[in-house]
């Protein structure tokens, strides 16, 4: 999971490439194609069953409606607002709202551990947005559209955390995105697909693969994975680390300097998620 978080802090720069390129629905295609093509050989080589038990459907057409929307919200947030401030608002909005659906569903407050570091966790967010003097850009054009993003991948979440049932999480992966690949046929523009796979340059298609292959093949795999074995709530919790990871690899990739803000909000942030998953014990 760490890795993971790791993979989805630096995708988020490829991400912003990508929305550049062209209509959010068309990058969401190609993005959605590559998963398939890159989780098939993994479920041939490791001799898992590809086809999933068939009471998982209903669950696979509402996660593959679900993460079609997301990336959707997702690439037309990243055209309108920033990818930094974007990735901290869905990483900081995701845990929250994966517990505040836990209680409407299941009626079930987070336990003491768990309060203790959604609060963390949402301050760690706010110190790395700086948001005493940004507050105003939460609600920018773009940031919004990140807050929506963020509710609807903690309901796939949910949806997620009770795929184990039906089949492997790889399988169920798969056939999630073989799903949204058919709903997007009905909304993509054609036109506008055939000229990003003609036109697209080397830029283009190494950000694509990062993200289509490592990024949402591996990582987003790894992370439903998990979801099955910790719940969604615990496993939300991870994606408090996503922005720190962000920040590291552009002082590794890019030699941007840390802010103090940036290794007290992440070191705030990584507590949470300590504290969430039982790694560190709350005493009386």
């Amino acid at each position: 999971m760490l890795v993971s978080m790791a993979i989805w802090g630096l995708s988020w720069t490829a991400a912003k490439v990508l929305s550049g390129y062209g209509e959010a629905s068309s990058i969401t295609y190609i993005r959605f194609l590559l998963v398939p093509l890159t989780l098939f050989p993994i479920l041939k080589m490791a001799k898992i069953p590809v086809l999933v038990n068939k009471k998982g459907i209903p669950s696979l057409l509402l996660a593959g409606g679900l993460m079609g929307g997301y990336t959707i919200l997702f690439f037309n947030g990243l055209r309108l607002g920033f990818a930094g401030a974007g990735g901290v608002l869905v990483a900081v909005s995701i845990p929250i709202f994966a517990y505040l659906v836990d209680l409407l569903i299941n009626k079930k407050l987070p336990s003491k551990s768990a309060a203790i570091g959604l609060v963390l966790g949402g301050l760690g967010g706010f110190i790395l947005l700086d948001i005493w003097d940004n507050y105003r850009n939460i609600f920018a054009a773009g940031n919004s559209l990140f807050l929506v993003a963020a509710l609807v991948y903690a309901l796939l979440s949910k949806v997620i955390s009770k795929s184990a049932k039906y089949g492997s999480p790889i399988s169920f992966n798969f056939w999630l995105h073989m799903v949204a690949l058919g709903g997007l046929l009905f909304i993509i523009d054609f036109d506008e697909l055939k000229r990003l796979m003609i036109e697209g340059d080397l830029k283009f298609w190494l950000n694509m693969l990062y993200f289509g292959v490592i990024n949402s093949g591996i990582a987003t795999t790894t992370y439903f994975f998990a979801t099955t074995k910790l719940g969604a709530e615990k496993a939300s919790s991870f994606i408090f680390i996503v922005p720190s990871a962000a920040v590291f690899f552009s002082w590794l990739i890019m030699d941007e300097a840390i802010e103090h803000k940036t290794l007290i909000g992440g070191s705030i942030a990584l507590l949470a998620v300590f504290i969430i998953n039982g790694t560190l014990k709350i005493g009386k």
